[in-house]
């Protein structure tokens, strides 16, 4: 990619196909980290309802414990996959905005920082400081649920053995 000359518009214009290719190629990284979102979730259920199922079946506390932290585990994992999914959503509105016109003046410091590289995330600010707002997400609905779960299976007495 050659140097970005002073009219952004310019630059733009004669870069568009290689842009609409850099979108297309965003596109595709939001899908595969909504699907790595949600294969992640699926697999930490699975592994929180076999260890929550034994801790029925040997009647242990300490089990429903474990449960507990490997679906926190994985949380932790899916929270980083949805950190990276809106940070590609991020660049792709940023480069979708480039390509139809509305440039911003922080849009062209951007457009320099990557030097045509607008697939990698903005790396600005830090993962652990994203987790409060990517905790938010009505997408971490299912960990609240399990997690709620989990606590009501470690306060409320098991049944007794037959």
């Amino acid at each position: 990619m050659k140097t970005m000359p002073t009219n952004v518009s310019d630059w733009v214009e004669k870069n568009q196909d290689y842009l609409i290719k850099q979108a297309e190629m965003l596109q595709s990284a939001i899908a595969r980290m909504a699907n790595n979102s949600l294969e992640v979730k699926k697999v930490g259920i699975t592994v929180w309802a076999a260890i929550a199922g034994f801790g029925f079946t040997n009647h242990s506390a300490a089990l429903f414990v474990l449960a507990f932290v490997a679906f926190a585990l994985f949380g932790v994992l899916d929270v980083y996959y949805l950190y990276l999914e809106r940070k590609f959503r991020d660049n792709f509105n940023r480069l979708a905005r480039i390509l139809s016109g509305y440039i911003i003046p922080d849009d062209q410091e951007w457009i320099e920082k990557v030097k045509g590289n607008f697939i990698k995330p903005d790396n600005s600010t830090k993962f652990l400081e994203q987790i409060p707002n990517t905790l938010k997400s009505w997408a971490n609905l299912p960990y609240l649920i399990t997690f709620l779960i989990t606590i009501l299976l470690l306060v409320v007495p098991l049944p007794a053995s037959p």
